[in-house]
């Protein structure tokens, strides 16, 4: 490492090196994955931050992605890996990533952006994730297979259970409406089953019908969020009762 890194940096990037199980050749691509705007802009010397990483990071993890998916799910349609990839490489899930990580205690931030808890917020997250998979890429001459051993490694298994248990962010209302149009040729209906708790703290508990094919029941600190519950629960029980019979057939 050159002698020049602040000992600071030297200590990131050590952590990060044990952590993914990889060693930097060129020490300044960790730094850059991990140096926020913010930082880039307080330090008193020039520094690159994330931006461009980030950039190239989001491909790379598009395409390890895709593969898991293809390999994971040869019957799979077009349409619903495409709507799975979304959900996989979207803030909420990839911020979830760098957390188990520990991305967010190896950020640079500005003074100010670590007062407001920007480590915290899950796009920032969500770009370091894609930037450190980006300098991973760099460093290795722009060869996939590092970038994809380390996902496999640490992702791989959590990432296809997550799909299978439905614990990806997905708009789950919108992909039921989808399969009871087709199935059913209508939509979903929601009710209000109850609401308790106090105005400001509020649960709702909220009841989805399909063609009385189906009921189920969802709660939440909002309708919105009850609805959801309720709509990935009838999703998923039509999902194993029908595409279960085609399989059979």
């Amino acid at each position: 490492m050159s002698s020049n890194l602040d000992r600071k940096f030297a200590e990131r990037v050590e952590k990060l090196e044990n952590i993914l199980d990889y060693t930097f050749k060129d020490k300044s691509l960790p730094i850059t994955a991990l140096t926020h705007s913010s930082f880039a802009a307080e330090y008193h010397k020039e520094i690159k931050d994330y931006e461009v990483l980030e950039f190239l990071g989001d491909a790379v993890l598009s395409l390890i992605v895709s593969e898991i998916l293809i390999k994971t799910f040869p019957e799979a349609k077009e349409g619903e890996l495409s709507q799975i990839r979304s959900a996989v490489i979207s803030e909420a899930y990839l911020s979830r990533l760098a957390r188990i990580l520990g991305l967010n205690e190896l950020v640079l931030l500005s003074k100010g952006e670590i007062a407001q808890k920007g480590m915290e917020r899950d796009s920032l997250l969500c770009d370091v994730f894609e930037s450190v998979f980006g300098a991973v890429y760099v460093d290795s001459g722009y060869d996939i297979k590092p970038p994809r051993e380390i996902f496999n490694k640490y992702f791989k298994e959590y990432l296809i259970e997550s799909i299978k248990k439905g614990n990806i962010p997905r708009d789950y209302k919108s992909i039921l409406q989808i399969k009871t149009q087709r199935l059913f040729g209508v939509v979903p209906k929601y009710n209000l089953i109850h609401s308790e708790g106090p105005e400001h703290e509020k649960t709702f508990t909220m009841e989805c019908v399909v063609n009385n094919v189906v009921r189920t029941f969802g709660t939440g600190k909002s309708k919105k969020e009850a609805e959801t519950e309720a709509a990935k629960k009838a999703f998923f029980y039509l999902k194993e009762r029908y595409d279960s019979n085609k399989k059979k057939k």
